[in-house]
């Protein structure tokens, strides 16, 4: 799907800048590390991918939240964005399998560690109250827009770990080779919603941040458990 990107007023700039902190601490988080240099711990591996599950599975859902509060200029995006999440849950248990996660442990749930817990309320709640252009930050500009990064930075190591092979690498590659369209078209969303009110910079910014925070939590959380 193609995206028209229009002219970014002033605000964008500022709202990359202050964002590039948090997705960096994210990218220097101990499990993104460990990928990129191939010396992941097997048991915290596994931990990782199953603790972290739940923002992957959910996500379709909270984007049809999304698609149901959309704007007609939204709807496209939305309603191809969830086909694709659909097929990343699929990727992501099959990376499960290359770092041999027992299926039941994907197949029933396990308690949420608290700093899944509060990130996973965060987009629920944002999905569903926050004013629209915030609630896209949250999800589609912060997450998504950090997610190509992560792959490509894990890819640097996982590229040559034989044991997982490529089904194992399915959902960084994908991630790695999509050229960022959806955080783009994610953004032209954003602008449309500040220029039309009542959303503004302030606000879309500060959900974003508060979205990398919670996520550089939960995957240093689940690493590490």
């Amino acid at each position: 799907m193609a995206v028209q990107v229009t002219p970014h007023p002033p605000w964008v700039a500022e709202l990359d800048a202050a964002l590039e902190p948090g997705r960096q601490a994210i990218l220097d988080t101990p499990v993104i590390v460990d990928a990129s240099e191939n010396r992941l711990v097997d048991g915290q591996i596994q931990n990782f991918l199953v603790g972290f599950y739940p923002i992957i599975r959910d996500f379709p859902q909270w984007l049809q939240v999304l698609l149901d509060r959309s704007p007609a200029m939204g709807r496209e995006f939305f309603t191809d964005n969830i086909r694709v999440e659909r097929r990343h849950d699929a990727m992501w248990r099959a990376m499960g399998d290359g770092f041999t996660v027992p299926k039941k442990r994907f197949q029933e749930p396990e308690p949420m560690l608290p700093e899944v817990k509060q990130f996973h309320g965060y987009l629920t709640e944002m999905c569903r109250t926050a004013q629209f252009g915030a609630a896209v930050s949250a999800t589609n500009y912060a997450v998504e827009g950090v997610a190509q990064k992560i792959s490509e930075k894990a890819l640097r190591g996982l590229s040559k770990n034989e044991k997982i092979g490529p089904r194992g690498r399915w959902w960084l590659e994908e991630h790695a080779k999509y050229d960022d369209e959806h955080p783009i078209h994610a953004l032209e969303i954003i602008k449309d919603c500040v220029k039309r009110g009542p959303d503004d910079p302030h606000a879309v910014t500060e959900s974003a941040l508060k979205s990398l925070a919670l996520m550089r939590d939960a995957m240093e959380a689940t690493y590490h458990a």
